[in-house]
């Protein structure tokens, strides 16, 4: 379904006022910064052009005809439909490149210089975007220096956040390069989750958020993602419903108690598909009584 030009003006509408409730939200839950926090926010991220890692020599036109090389007319009609282009991905142009396939030609190039990681994530084929996201994630797990990977973080948030679009994008990267940066630094972690992230108009950025919590639940840690979920309660995108929900679900396979004391406050009033996909773990007969619950709301 392709979005009228009223379509899209309603949508804009429904962003703001998201927006506008869940950075009152954020003021309630997130603990206040430091003003260490507050000084390393006007420190600037950006990469040095010192710190490469080794970076591979090639030209966008040559990783295109790469992944042309595997692209299919009949998978690009499909994923199409998939990634729901006509709501979420307007002007997206999938080339119907096989997840593997793309992954398989990232490994080839190596490490891609910032350069053309910049101009891969402006793409507009979507497969060109997922194999810089791809790259530089493989490019900051291969990481060890402290300084580098902050460098990566820095480019990653300022210059490619833009073109993260699409979910898989988000999910390919959110845990793996933003929680994993923040999940020991309590402070520059409060303010990109609930300052800039979970607050944004931008319903990727949200889902970037609430994502990234993830490497936070791996650790046994949850207080993120359930201030995160609360604040999602009344989020209008079911883009960032089914996030949070899938994530809740994580949470509940580490610790069950922590998902139902959640669920025992808060089910009456969740999103259906963000309950729903919270209690994919349970049992039918708990399922149904969380479910019963919120048809109450």
């Amino acid at each position: 379904m392709v979005e009228t030009r009223s379509s899209r003006l309603e949508r804009q509408d429904g962003q703001d006022s998201t927006a506008n409730t869940l950075k009152r939200t954020a003021i309630e839950v997130a603990p206040k910064l430091t003003k260490r926090a507050r000084s390393i926010s006007n420190v600037s991220l950006m990469p040095t052009a010192s710190i490469e890692l080794k970076p591979k020599e090639i030209s966008l036109s040559e990783i295109h005809a790469q992944l042309q090389s595997k692209a299919s007319k009949q998978k690009a009609a499909i994923l199409t439909k998939y990634f729901r282009v006509a709501e979420y991905g307007e002007g997206d142009i999938l080339m119907g490149v096989k997840v593997p396939d793309v992954r398989a030609i990232s490994k080839s190039l190596g490490f891609l210089s910032y350069s053309i990681l910049k101009e891969l994530i402006q793409s507009k084929y979507h497969e060109e975007r997922l194999l810089a996201v791809i790259n530089i994630v493989t490019k900051f797990k291969n990481t060890q220096d402290p300084a580098e990977l902050r460098e990566i973080f820095g480019f990653f948030i300022e210059q490619m956040r833009g073109g993260v679009n699409n979910w898989d994008l988000v999910d390919s990267s959110a845990n793996q390069i933003v929680g994993d940066f923040l999940k020991d630094k309590p402070d520059i972690k409060r303010l990109w989750l609930y300052e800039k992230l979970a607050v944004s108009k931008r319903l990727w950025d949200r889902r970037i958020a609430i994502v990234s919590t993830q490497c936070f639940i791996n650790n046994g840690e949850y207080d993120d993602t359930l201030k995160l979920a609360e604040m999602f309660l009344n989020d209008t995108e079911d883009l960032i419903h089914k996030a949070t929900g899938w994530t809740l679900r994580e949470m509940g396979k580490k610790s069950k108690q922590t998902l139902v004391e959640f669920l025992n406050q808060h089910a009456h009033k969740m999103p259906r598909v963000m309950l729903r996909y919270s209690l994919e773990k349970f049992s039918e007969q708990e399922r149904r009584k969380y479910m019963t619950i919120g048809k109450s709301k």
